[in-house]
């Protein structure tokens, strides 16, 4: 480890021997045809603090580091971070926050503690908010006057004589704030809350952030100059707000596509802290060793090698300029840069992209890597497909009508969860499934349908489909719709436009069940002046086949590309499946849950990939069952219920065992597709092949050379799936069905 003095001799090495060993690279790198091995060392160097002690936060202040941290540890450097010595603490309180600006610094601890220091003075002043309200965010607006942020939406100003609460009731914790100057500043916290003041923090107004941070905590924010300012939240989100035309920072804020992440808008880390060194160049801070630099302000963000352990959480950085700082994590660990802690390369390579060796040598490891993030998505997206494809075309074929809705008995209610109780060997709560069935089918066959009870629940559900439109009217009026484009109802109000739908179908139900009279019969209408009759079977309906309908149709009517892009960015499939899975996982050491922590949960666009290629093709792969459960006589299904049978045990154990091995074929054609489809994966920013394609492109420039080789692992893809479906469909043959060629 160097520290003091020899690392300052370390960082002077002499301009001849620099030479020296840059000619004598290069005289290896021409011996060698240009192929020498690529290495780096941290920018980073570790600095002995001299105590151990969490480190909190940081500041430069009278051109000397400051850091701070539990237990009211105060460390400070004169010599530009490389030797600190401890400085006398007025307080014992653990000091989380901090700023430094006008001349002045200010600390704050999560107890209301605040101390502040006039530039010169080295003498800490006692400004503590009187109630001892907890601070989690600090900013100077003068050398003698402060904004401090906390808990539950606590804003306080301090004026130079005494403390002011400024909250305007948010509810949320606020984490951050930032001053540009004596007047305008920026708050962030909880819930995606972004505030701003123009008067010194005397008043604070909302400000919008993105819709896809609206759950998340911002936890840093600032306001770096009058044409930008940056935030970060907890789930790895980078914020940026840029001057446009007349509309000042901090009003439009937008998510940073990261590049570097497979253009995804999320680092997939946890962030804590960042450090903005110029208009575009950011260090990030988080737990588990986390440090990187962006120098384009979050589009490539680059994780930086460190010297010390991976399991050390940083907790800020502090610069004395664009190059050099520090930064300070647990233990009292302190790192030093001179080069804002960019690595060192002690060999290089140039690859010569025009030579073809070269270039797949090069591109060989990003295709591979897509072609198994491509597999990846593919396996469980056809898993998922097929399943919802077999559930919605039993759904489809079911026989059940509303007139056998309405003869349900109540042995037939139990049915189900008497079923579900033997499955679960509940004990006591088990019963005799037969038995149930057998009293079902006597009621049914011999005793008259209960005319009073059907009107009842005909007068309830119109009744809840009544009031289900009733309740939503003002929801709807509030959208300010005209005419036509209330068919984006579903857009502006989901939960209004279900109420909708559920109140329709309610009422119907309800009208058509008050009007029963115990006939089932279909009723003949006729249109005299017209001269035609017409027939009505509304307790023909299925009601079943109608649900499976409405999904299929939804997803094969509009594109897939869109339903990828609504799933992972608009209902944010990915990020609400993920934290509950994390959670429910938890410490879980095992095969299966390291496999669906590291495998499955880590990506929230993989997640999204997997359910949009699913649910897509499950809607098609539906139709493709249907139609073989359609070509199978219904002699099989008679023969199934004339041996006591139910309807599912039937299609379980005789019908969909042909009608699958029947609809192999045209179910590999979709599998195919669902393989070619994957590639719409990119635009959600997950690294299948045509993203790493594009990708190499970026670097390369080779276009023809690149989707060649993307092209043929395609192939490799789907050409191994289709002989997998043709070996399946030889295997599982139905003797003597179909036409086969003669001798």
């Amino acid at each position: 480890m160097l520290t003091g003095t020899s690392l300052k001799r370390h960082r002077s090495v002499p301009k001849r021997i620099e030479w020296g060993v840059s000619l004598t690279l290069l005289a290896l790198i021409l011996a060698t045809g240009g192929a020498t091995a690529q290495s780096y060392i941290s920018g980073w160097d570790e600095i002995e603090s001299g105590t151990e002690s969490d480190l909190l936060t940081a500041e430069v202040h009278a051109e000397a580091f400051w850091a701070f941290g539990s237990s009211g540890t105060i460390l400070s450097s004169g010599d530009g971070g490389l030797t600190w010595q401890s400085f006398d603490s007025p307080t014992s309180s653990d000091l989380i926050t901090s700023d430094s600006a006008f001349g002045a610094l200010a600390v704050a601890g999560g107890d209301g503690t605040v101390l502040l220091m006039n530039e010169g003075g080295g003498v800490w002043e006692d400004v503590s908010i009187p109630t001892k309200t907890g601070v989690s965010g600090i900013a100077l607006t003068s050398n003698v006057s402060l904004v401090a942020v906390g808990p539950a939406g606590a804003i306080w100003q301090y004026d130079g004589d005494a403390w002011h609460d400024r909250s305007i009731g948010v509810g949320d914790d606020l984490l951050s704030v930032s001053f540009l100057d004596s007047n305008n500043g920026l708050i962030s916290g909880d819930g995606g809350t972004i505030l701003a003041s123009t008067d010194g923090g005397v008043v604070w107004d909302y400000r919008d952030a993105p819709s896809q941070v609206s759950s998340d905590s911002i936890v840093s924010i600032d306001y770096f100059s009058t044409i930008r300012a940056y935030a970060i939240t907890d789930e790895g989100h980078i914020l940026r707000s840029s001057r446009e035309g007349s509309v000042a920072v901090g009003f439009v804020w937008s998510l940073v596509e990261i590049e570097s992440h497979g253009r995804s808008t999320s680092l997939g880390v946890e962030l804590n802290s960042m450090e903005v060194l110029s208009t575009y160049k950011i260090i990030f801070t988080g737990p588990n060793g986390y440090l990187s630099l962006s120098k384009d302000g979050g589009n490539i963000v680059s994780k930086q090698m460190i010297p010390i352990s991976n399991d050390i959480n940083f907790n800020g950085v502090a610069m004395i300029d664009g190059f050099n700082g520090v930064a300070i994590a647990q233990g009292g660990s302190i790192l030093w840069t001179d080069n804002s802690g960019e690595e060192e390369a002690v060999g290089f390579q140039v690859i010569d992209f025009g030579d073809f060796g070269q270039f797949v040598d090069y591109s060989k490891g990003m295709l591979i890597d897509g072609l198994f993030a491509t597999i990846k998505i593919v396996l469980f997206g056809i898993a998922l497909g097929f399943s919802v494809g077999v559930i919605l075309s039993m759904l489809k074929t079911s026989p059940s009508t509303l007139r056998d809705v309405a003869q349900i008995n109540r042995y037939q209610l139990v049915i189900p969860l008497a079923t579900l109780a033997n499955v679960l060997s509940f004990g006591n709560l088990g019963a005799n499934v037969d038995s149930l069935r057998a009293k079902s089918t006597e009621i049914s066959a011999t005793r008259p349908i209960n005319t009073p009870a059907v009107k009842f629940i005909g007068l309830v559900m119109l009744s809840v489909g009544v009031w289900s439109f009733y309740a939503i009217i003002d929801d709807v009026r509030a959208l300010n719709l005209d005419g036509w484009e209330h068919i984006y109802v579903p857009v502006g109000d989901p939960g209004a436009f279900a109420s909708i739908l559920i109140g329709a179908a309610l009422t119907l139900l309800g009208l058509l069940f008050i009007s029963c009279n115990g006939d089932f019969s279909i009723k003949e209408v006729r249109l005299s002046n017209l001269g035609w009759t017409v027939s009505l079977n509304p307790w023909g309906a299925r009601p079943l086949n109608v649900i499976a309908t409405l999904y299929t149709d939804f997803f094969r009517n509009t594109p897939l590309i869109v339903q990828f892009m609504f799933i992972h960015f608009g209902l944010q499939l990915g990020k609400m499946i993920q934290g509950p899975g994390l959670e429910m996982i938890g410490g879980s050491d095992n095969l299966i849950s390291n496999f669906l922590r590291d495998g499955i949960l880590a990506d929230r666009a993989y997640i999204s990939a997997i359910f949009a290629l699913g649910l897509n093709s499950g809607a098609y792969q539906c139709e493709t069952i249907r139609g073989a459960i359609a070509a199978i006589p219904s002699g099989q299904m008679e023969a199934g219920r004339s041996i006591g049978l139910n309807y599912m045990q039937t299609m379980r154990l005789v019908i969909m065992p042909q009608a699958i091995r029947i609809c192999i074929p045209p179910l590999g054609n979709e599998m195919v597709n669902l393989v070619l489809n994957s590639s719409l994966a990119m635009v959600i920013g997950y690294a299948e092949l045509t993203r790493q394609g594009k990708l190499i492109i970026a670097v390369t420039f080779q276009i023809f050379w690149t989707w060649g080789m993307v092209m043929i692992s395609y192939f490799i893809v789907t050409w191994t799936l289709a002989l997998l479906l043709r070996y399946l469909e030889n295997k599982t043959r139905i003797p003597g069905l179909g036409i086969s060629g003669g001798a």
